[in-house]
């Protein structure tokens, strides 16, 4: 959590937006590879949002609830057309799925053109679950 507030703050600065960062619930003890996975997918989420969305305003939701984490990503900016993005090959939408499928998480997104961007990933929180290990 401390690692993912402080990106917020940093990319906030650098690219002169607003990131609201919202958190409650997440454990300090999560499995170092669900942290490492869900820091990596709010990483690429935000750098495209900031990149792409031509919005100056957003949200960034970090909660523990019902056994899982859950991490949600929003912006009211540009859209794009989910399909056409995935079948373009857009690398880091491919990359947070996969990144999620290694500890047994889901990814979702909602978007369309002209409508903002939400990407959601949420990780089941089981005691005796093993995860693969992510590359950093």
């Amino acid at each position: 959590m401390a690692a993912a507030r402080t990106f917020c703050k940093e990319l906030s600065e650098q690219h002169k937006v607003e990131i609201e960062f919202n958190h409650f619930g997440v454990f300090d003890d999560l499995p170092k590879e669900v942290s490492l996975c869900l820091f990596r997918v709010l990483q690429e989420a935000l750098q495209n949002a900031v990149k792409h969305s031509g919005e100056r305003h957003f949200r960034v939701e970090l909660k523990g609830i019902s056994g899982e984490i859950q991490l949600i990503v929003n912006d009211m900016g540009a859209g794009f057309d989910q399909d056409d993005a995935m079948n373009r090959n857009g690398l880091g939408l491919i990359s947070m799925r996969e990144r999620l499928q290694l500890v047994s998480g889901e990814f979702s997104i909602k978007s369309k053109p002209g409508t903002g961007t939400t990407i959601s990933a949420r990780v089941p929180l089981k005691g005796e679950e093993r995860y693969a290990s992510p590359a950093g």
